[in-house]
């Protein structure tokens, strides 16, 4: 299909995948990726490792980019640190991060946003609200599906148009300290 609007940037590399696509991080080295295509024809995998990247047409393509010492998942309206225990997937639009114990971290945005209380959905509990960093907003959520406990947080990065940044994680109880960890060192850099 062509490329998508988020790519990984990091270790003086741009890595533009192919759409459907998934970033992994790879077991070979601390900086090597995986980014498997979902063709129509079947998944196709290419290792990149920044030392020695190259593009793999239909799967990535690999072009400069910064120089930081860390993944950074770009789109054209944020950049934001690619935490890891999740792969990056092309399920949702521009992306979403998938881990452990279903666990989710997915942003919307930046959009307006009148009154932050309609982010909360019938069957939640509002567990906690707190404020951390720059302005953002935290509402922590308590909820049941299908007789397990889950946890969701819906963090509201303010941007300098008044609009915000909806980036909502989300787990299985087991899971909950990793997603919360995951999205609060995700914003870090966006």
């Amino acid at each position: 299909m062509g490329h998508v609007l988020a790519r990984l940037v990091g270790y003086g590399v741009a890595l533009t995948p192919y759409w459907p696509y998934t970033f992994e991080r790879s077991g070979v080295a601390a900086d090597a990726v995986v980014v498997t295509n979902w063709g129509a024809t079947g998944p196709a995998e290419a290792l990149v490792d920044p030392a020695d990247a190259h593009s793999v047409p239909g799967i990535v393509d690999v072009e400069p980019g910064p120089d930081h010492r860390f993944w950074a998942i770009e789109t054209s309206s944020f950049i934001a640190a690619w935490p890891s225990g999740f792969s990056v997937e092309s399920t949702l639009d521009p992306f979403c991060l998938v881990g452990e114990h279903d666990a989710s971290i997915s942003v919307q945005g930046p959009v307006r946003l009148a009154d932050p209380d309609s982010m909360i959905a019938p069957g939640q509990t509002v567990v906690a609200r707190r404020t951390m960093g720059p302005g953002v907003q935290v509402i922590e959520l308590a909820y049941e599906h299908e007789g397990q406990r889950w946890w969701q947080g819906v963090y509201l990065y303010p941007r300098t148009d008044g609009r915000v940044l909806v980036v909502t994680a989300q787990s299985r109880e087991p899971g909950i300290p990793a997603a919360r960890r995951g999205v609060e060192w995700m914003l870090a850099l966006a």
